[in-house]
């Protein structure tokens, strides 16, 4: 346990790095989540969650790989899925590391074209706790910027 542990501060702290390197950002303010994303327009790519409106004790971080489905002139439709870590938790309050999973389908559009880099995105992402005993069905609706440009 330990071990997993480890691996997933390890982890985490990648995850930060890809910051300097990310291809897309984004925030989501009904659900106070940050993203990071690699290069959403390939055909995979990763993006990094981090809860924004929590106490450090339950901060949650997700990282999910991510599929594209379909492209159009200026959106593209997306499916993935990843793992809810608590790894502040797990460190501070001895809990399980692995909170949930999760799986998800969205569309980010770039729908102004005096700011072709910014996206609205949307996606929807049902979540089973680790056990199986409960889970929610989320919405996310937020706004982003990709560096790269849309595709």
């Amino acid at each position: 346990m330990k071990l997993l542990k480890l691996l997933a501060l390890i982890l985490t702290f990648q995850f930060i790095n890809h910051t300097t390197k990310a291809q897309a950002i984004s925030y989501y303010p009904f659900n106070s989540q940050l993203s990071i994303a690699t290069n959403p327009t390939k055909v995979v790519w990763m993006d990094f969650r981090f809860q924004m409106n929590s106490f450090t004790a339950s901060l949650n971080t997700e990282p999910a790989l991510m599929v594209n489905l379909g492209y159009t002139k200026n959106a593209f439709i997306y499916a993935g899925g990843g793992v809810n870590f608590g790894i502040v938790a797990s460190i501070i309050d001895n809990q399980d590391i692995v909170k949930g999973y999760f799986g998800s389908v969205g569309m980010r559009a770039y729908p102004f074209e005096k700011a072709p880099k910014v996206s609205v995105n949307f996606e929807l992402s049902p979540y089973v706790n680790y056990d199986g005993t409960s889970g929610v069905f989320r919405a996310w609706l937020g706004v982003g910027y990709h560096f790269g440009g849309k595709k």
